[in-house]
């Protein structure tokens, strides 16, 4: 769907405000929504919540097909909305059953594996896309993405997913608020945690501005249309595919401050890389090397919740970084949204490879520290059941 509703907003206002608000669309529902629907993932079937969540964006895109002109394109911007509802409860129903299948100790491969699986739909769908919409147009696009959501749902439907869920009691707005409260102070309690949401979030204060100012750097910098943004994305892909790789079958001994402060640290440089290359051949060798950085710390920092975690927490715990990452990424967008206009593309790339930059420096102090003591959930978790047992005669 991204690239071609990049296309139509380029094709019918040729504004970066309008990239920018698309995905500001995409993102914001987890910055209002997301700490909720984390409860509700917990007390929910996450196979179900996942059916029902790929059906309804599948409806959704269809509705794509209605925007022909630019007095439409709010309907861009609902859908937009749509999808980035139904995917607050997708993501983390998705990572949060993976510790249910597998064991502690193969967290960190089978996240890459499963970083994999997207890659593949990466690396492979952005040029798909690109020549779809070059020879068929973004209508017969936006139809074929919808099917794939289809196709995902019955998928998930075949699996076999046994969770242990949160307190049943009545989803009232005491309950439900009530366990809201008890995973943020989960994670308050929780240096490991609490850093990782920290750092991620710095870190998608870079990463924002190439989603929404990448079509438009390539055309006007480099003469490059959409199906040459649609290749971009595909090697972008292809690194993450090398970086999953490397991940997967060396990375078993490092310490995670090391795997996510190293990656970062590179994918900063690369960014910067991105802002000045002067041709298109070296803006791929950047993309490359952003999608291999990228891979290895979302299969680190995935891991790590996924073994600190318990199942009845986990969805609220993963809702909660994602909502602070989807404002970093928000905030970051409608921010390069409005710089490009003004200040110009490269600025705004190499600004975001320095904040990206001091991610990465905040990655391997923090980390390093928190990481130390992986397992202090559990002592919290203790202490919170020896504050239930009533007092004795004796106190």
């Amino acid at each position: 769907m991204l690239i071609a509703t990049l296309e139509v907003i380029q094709r019918l206002t040729d504004s970066s405000l309008a990239l920018g608000a698309m995905g500001v669309s995409i993102a914001l529902p987890t910055v209002l929504f997301g700490l909720v629907a984390g409860v509700f993932v917990d007390r929910l079937d996450r196979k179900l919540a996942m059916i029902v969540s790929d059906v309804v964006r599948g409806l959704a895109v269809l509705v794509l097909l209605t925007v022909q002109s630019s007095e439409q394109i709010w309907i861009l911007f609902l859908v937009g909305f749509v999808m980035g509802s139904m995917g607050i409860f997708f993501a983390p129903a998705r990572n949060a059953v993976l510790p249910n299948i597998i064991d502690e100790e193969l967290l960190l491969p089978a996240n890459t594996l499963v970083q994999g699986t997207q890659v593949i739909s990466m690396a492979l769908g952005p040029t798909l896309a690109g020549l779809i919409v070059g020879w068929f147009g973004t209508d017969f696009a936006f139809a074929f993405d919808s099917l794939t959501f289809f196709v995902s749902a019955v998928a998930i439907a075949t699996l076999s997913i046994s969770q242990k869920r949160a307190d049943d009691e009545k989803a009232t707005v005491d309950v439900v608020w009530a366990q809201l409260k008890e995973g943020l102070t989960f994670i308050r309690r929780s240096r490991i945690i609490l850093n990782i949401s920290i750092t991620a979030g710095v870190a998608m204060l870079g990463l924002g501005s190439i989603l929404v100012l990448g079509v438009r750097y390539l055309s006007q910098e480099l003469g490059i249309g959409t199906t040459g943004f649609g290749f971009l994305v595909s090697v972008l892909g292809m690194g993450m595919v090398a970086g999953g790789f490397l991940v997967g079958n060396y990375a078993g001994g490092l310490r995670t401050s090391v795997v996510v402060g190293g990656g970062m640290g590179t994918l900063g440089l690369a960014l910067l890389g991105f802002a000045m290359a002067p041709d298109y051949t070296l803006v791929l060798v950047m993309a490359f090397v952003i999608g291999a950085c990228m891979v290895a710390a979302r299969a680190a920092i995935a891991a790590l919740l996924q073994a600190t975690v318990p199942d009845e927490k986990r969805g609220r715990i993963e809702s909660a970084v994602n909502t602070i990452i989807s404002a970093s990424t928000t905030l970051s967008m409608g921010v390069a949204g409005f710089l490009g206009d003004f200040l110009g593309i490269r600025p705004v790339f190499a600004l975001a490879g320095t904040i990206t930059l001091a991610a990465a420096a905040m990655a391997f102090y923090i980390l390093r520290e928190a990481e130390s003591a992986p397992r202090e959930v559990e002592v919290w978790e203790a202490s919170v059941m020896a504050s239930d047992v009533p007092p004795g005669p004796e106190d």
